[in-house]
């Protein structure tokens, strides 16, 4: 007999985990779905049905499938293209915050690529990425110190994730992280539509001394699949784009804002 004692979470951390299951499977079923998250079917189909209205899922015979990805990503070389002014002006301003003989953290995204280049050409400086695009731009300068957290390789994002990515982390720290999204919203912070670059990056969160958020507007407001960073744990946001006044206005209080 199932258990129905998780019928008393709150229905979005549900449904998040509903979602969880459908972008690793592609398919579920709603006994499978009940049993996996100890809840009745009755519950499973009435969030089937609200996931749906969302747009979400398709519902089909017994069960959901995942209709379309989440947030899809695309190549790593199509999303350079995508808000390139915003990226190189949060760029610039980010890399002013890169001093002599700080160790950085960035991740695996184009506007941490976009840091990389900025500061390819500096002196004394120790960077942590978990791209390997970003790694090839620092790498071919000697005075940069280049470590490249290993694990399983994205092919369309360049970035490495996973259980050995995470362990490696457990050694290292940083004075500052530098850290792109899919979304920004202030009830779930900073999310990610990748459950493996997710985990990733909030495991560099915790491994810095100060996080700072590099997006442009187009992502604030947004929520994705996980959260990997709360807002409380945001130190400064550095943003861009027509209606980054705007869309930064929710943020005011909870960090200092560089819209640029």
């Amino acid at each position: 007999m199932t258990d129905h004692s998780n019928d008393a979470l709150p229905p979005e951390v549900r449904r998040d985990q509903i979602m969880a299951l459908l972008q690793r499977y592609g398919q579920i079923t709603v006994k499978w779905c009940a049993e996996q998250l100890g809840v009745s079917e009755v519950t499973i189909r009435s969030d089937f049905a609200i996931l749906e209205r969302e747009g979400m899922l398709r519902r089909v015979w017994g069960g959901a499938v995942l209709d379309r990805p989440l947030w899809p990503e695309g190549s790593f070389a199509s999303r350079l293209k995508q808000q390139a002014a915003e990226k190189e002006r949060i760029a610039r301003i980010a890399a002013e915050l890169i001093v002599d003989g700080d160790t950085v953290m960035l991740d695996a995204s184009t506007t941490a690529y976009a840091i990389a280049r900025q500061i390819a050409d500096r002196r004394n400086l120790t960077v942590i990425t978990n791209g390997m695009h970003l790694a090839l731009a620092l790498g071919a300068n000697p005075a940069i110190t280049t470590i490249v957290i290993g694990g399983q390789v994205r092919g369309d994002t360049g970035s490495l994730t996973g259980t050995l990515a995470e362990e490696m982390l457990q050694r290292l720290h940083a004075d500052k992280g530098f850290f792109s999204a899919r979304g920004l919203t202030v009830a779930k912070g900073l999310t990610e539509s990748s459950i493996p670059e997710g985990l990733l990056k909030a495991e560099m969160v915790r491994h810095v001394d100060r996080v700072i958020a590099v997006l442009d507007s187009s992502k604030l407001g947004q929520t994705a699949l996980t959260s990997f960073c709360p807002v409380d744990a945001i130190h400064h946001l550095i943003t861009a784009g027509p209606d980054a006044p705007e869309r930064s206005a929710p943020f005011t209080g909870f960090f200092p804002i560089t819209i640029v």
